[in-house]
């Protein structure tokens, strides 16, 4: 049976995700929470498939309100930023099982609260939502970066991420992305740096500079750290890999996607969205097509509410799951925290203080 769910935010990019639980088939939401309730009401007429009947009668102002008339186990949050921390503690101490999207918060402040409440409620997964790295052509690359045949031992690599990105939201609105400190690496950049983190966990050091471009016609208006960054990052090994993003570029072929390339002791692997290549001793050995980024990212979503419930109900890959989501939350930080310093900063230093104080 569907795991009863409570599901936070019905419109704009909320609404999208509240279709994505609708389609999936390991839960199913049986209450909704927004600010608004008539526009949640009738955002919730406008879904497709097989929405539960009765939903829209079932629209809260809170999620503490919505827990009291049903027994949900789970709660989805795609609120705005600055309220994610807040929310995320409330969901917890209510126990559910939750998944806030990324950034789950946005100060290390924040984290270690969420993380005080998460460890008080062991039994309870929680999951910084990280879309992008279900879909099938990101599932390829992690199988080749960490399985037999692939890669072998990973050497380096680079991630490339290019994007114009209007950050208002209307006439006088913006995302919080556009105006919260530091929100490239949080948010821009996690998408494609999760995908590594899920593969390979988390560099030792990393070494980041944030970009200073002012698009105002995006929103873009100088604010430090939201318009794009670079990082490198070190491996225990001794392997690197760089990154170059972006959200004030310009439309490019693959639009939201990125490019990577990794080079290990068996081989090499390429990808540009959802094209990727194997090449092992001079010879591509394996040259694919899959599906990247859904439009809209509803399939994206779906896929990864499905491996949640089924982390909850078989505990498969459930420390993984909660682990590396919140660790691309510490690389980030960590980024953040080596462009404000200017310095080389250990990762597993600062994971460790985070978790322990």
């Amino acid at each position: 049976m569907p795991i009863p769910t409570i599901h936070v935010g019905c419109s704009n990019f909320a609404f999208g995700r509240l279709q994505s639980l609708v389609n999936c088939n390991g839960l199913t939401p049986v209450a909704c929470v927004d600010l608004d309730l008539e526009l949640a009401r009738t955002n919730i007429d406008r879904l497709e498939g097989d929405v539960p009947a009765g939903l829209k009668e079932h629209v809260y102002a809170s999620i503490t309100e919505a827990r009291s008339h049903h027994q949900a186990e789970v709660c989805l949050i795609y609120a705005a930023t600055t309220a994610h921390a807040k929310l995320v503690v409330e969901s917890l101490n209510l126990g559910m099982h939750t998944i806030c999207v990324k950034p789950i918060v946005t100060s290390q402040d924040e984290f270690r609260q969420i993380l005080a409440v998460n460890r008080a409620n062991p039994d309870l997964v929680l999951m910084q939502g990280q879309n992008k790295r279900w879909n099938p052509a990101a599932a390829k690359m992690r199988e080749w970066l960490r399985e037999d045949p692939g890669i072998g031992e990973m050497l380096g690599g680079e991630c490339r991420f290019w994007i114009r990105q209007n950050l208002f939201t209307g006439p006088d609105s913006r995302q919080p992305d556009a105006f919260v400190e530091g929100l490239f690496f949080h948010a821009g950049c996690s998408h494609q740096i999760d995908q590594l983190v899920a593969a390979k966990g988390l560099p030792h050091y990393v070494t980041a500079r944030v970009h200073n471009r002012q698009e105002p016609s995006l929103a873009q208006t100088g604010v430090w750290g939201t318009a794009g960054g670079n990082a490198l990052m070190e491996f225990d090994n001794g392997a690197t890999v760089s990154y170059t993003g972006t959200r004030a570029g310009h439309t490019g072929a693959f639009g939201w996607s990125g490019s990577w390339s990794f080079h290990g002791t068996d081989g090499d692997l390429r990808r540009d969205a959802g094209h990727l290549q194997l090449f092992q001793h001079g010879e591509c050995i394996e040259d694919l097509t899959l599906q990247d980024l859904h439009a809209g990212l509803i399939e994206d979503d779906r896929l990864q509410f499905d491996a949640f419930a089924n982390a909850i109900v078989t505990g498969q890959d459930r420390e993984w799951i909660q682990t590396s989501t919140l660790d691309t939350w510490i690389l980030m930080e960590a980024c953040n925290h080596s462009a404000r310093t200017d310095t080389r900063v250990d990762v597993e230093a600062l994971r460790l203080r985070l978790y322990h104080t």
